[in-house]
């Protein structure tokens, strides 16, 4: 059987070729034999000899074409985290990624790995190859592996990018959490309203019709409501889930209006605020203490903090700097962030310690937020349980007006 193979013969050079042995591994030890490192070693393709030179067909191997997708926060954490724990255990990487690809359920991360894999072996570097997929890879992780690969420092890159990324899952994490109970107390509030108005109130509505009594104004809209809803309940269910898509599909990308929305709402801009200056400062510092020099972290850090001012902003601070500018200097002239920030800038720049400083700022705006989320969570239940309060009482009320009117109920 005759094999194709590919082969480093030093560290840039890789060759070609065939040869000709029973097995796979026959092939590798002949090439090793020759102080070869194979990359990869594949059976060459059969032609099958048909009746007519026409008819002649080509078995290949089957591919499994990659198809495109998104990974989450969720999904970068998991990979890294599996992929740590290999190359800690002095798991060679190739080998480490095919133990991932050979274990994963997921179609799509399994064709990922795949053209990862054969990547590596055409000679692509591991950080390359990720580059080719920026969908699942943000540029600042392409650049921590990048810097973990020519430093031959790997496992700690890896190490670093986990703990980056596990503090920002978990700032989310804190961020849903505060929010989940207010939202299901509305969605609760909201379902009994709903309930009301389509089961409860009709029913009444036909008690008050059998005595034909003249009905308050309120009892009457809250009646004239209820019908409504019963008899177009479909045509409202449509319209909320017609909605829901129009602002699903509006809220896509970082330019749209509902992605500027959340830095103007009273309430959740100091937070969404303090949440990008967190991770642009976590960002930056994890790329500093990696290698990266302070013009390149500023531009694969920028994006991070979500706002398109502040990213333009940003890009004008980089330019100063290349001019000769320093970076608290620059920050002050372009008054992006508070003073205490560009205090402490100027206090890492002045000390040699601006990476350490960086973080220390990221903790303290993490404690900061972790504060503000108990305030706006604490402030927030209440006032929703006031308002689904008023809501239904207003109806409960509306509904007894009449019984306590009855006079009027009974004509009289």
């Amino acid at each position: 059987m005759i094999f194709l193979y590919k082969a480093k013969k030093s560290l840039n050079e890789i060759v070609e070729g065939r040869l000709e042995k029973d097995s796979v591994e026959q092939v590798i030890e002949e090439l090793q034999s020759k102080g070869l490192v194979p990359v990869s070693v594949e059976p060459q393709e059969i032609k099958i000899a048909p009746d007519s030179p026409a008819e002649a067909t080509t078995v290949k191997k089957p591919v499994l074409r990659f198809r495109s997708g998104k990974w989450g926060l969720k999904q970068l954490v998991l990979f890294t985290q599996k992929l740590y724990n290999l190359i800690n255990s002095r798991v060679e990487l190739l080998s480490a990624l095919r133990l991932l690809e050979k274990n994963c359920e997921n179609p799509t991360e399994k064709a990922l790995l795949e053209d990862i894999i054969k990547n590596i072996k055409d000679g692509i570097a591991f950080s390359g190859c990720l580059n080719r997929y920026p969908q699942y890879f943000p540029q600042l992780y392409v650049h921590i592996i990048h810097t973990g690969e020519t430093t031959g420092k790997l496992k700690e890159a890896l190490s670093q990018l986990l703990d980056y990324l596990r503090r920002v899952e978990d700032l989310k994490s804190k961020v849903k959490q505060a929010l989940a109970y207010p939202i299901f107390m509305t969605v609760v509030g909201i379902g009994t309203i709903c309930v009301m108005l389509t089961f409860v109130l009709p029913r009444l509505a036909s008690m008050f019709d059998d005595y034909n009594a003249q009905l308050p104004m309120p009892t009457l809209i809250l009646l004239n409501t209820a019908g409504f809803v019963k008899h177009y309940w479909l045509f409202i269910a449509a319209f909320f889930i017609f909605l829901i898509f129009v602002l699903k599909f509006s809220s896509q990308g970082k330019e749209s209006f509902f992605s500027r929305l959340k830095y103007h709402i009273p309430i959740a801009k100091d937070i969404v605020y303090k949440q990008s200056v967190e991770n642009f400062s976590r960002s930056i510092a994890l790329l500093l203490q990696s290698g990266v020099t302070l013009l390149a972290a500023l531009k694969d850090a920028a994006f991070v903090i979500g706002n398109p001012v502040y990213i333009e902003q940003l890009e004008q601070v980089r330019k100063d700097i290349s001019e000769g500018g320093t970076f608290s200097g620059s920050l002050a002239k372009f008054k992006i962030f508070p003073d205490f920030f560009v205090q402490m800038i100027r206090v890492g720049e002045e000390g040699g310690r601006l990476d350490q400083v960086l973080l220390d700022i990221a903790d303290s705006y993490e404690k900061d937020i972790e504060a503000d989320l108990k305030v706006v969570s604490s402030l927030i239940e209440p006032a929703i349980i006031l308002v689904l309060g008023l809501v239904i009482g207003g109806m409960v009320i509306a509904m007894l007006l009449p019984i306590f009117n009855m006079n009027s109920l009974f004509g009289s």
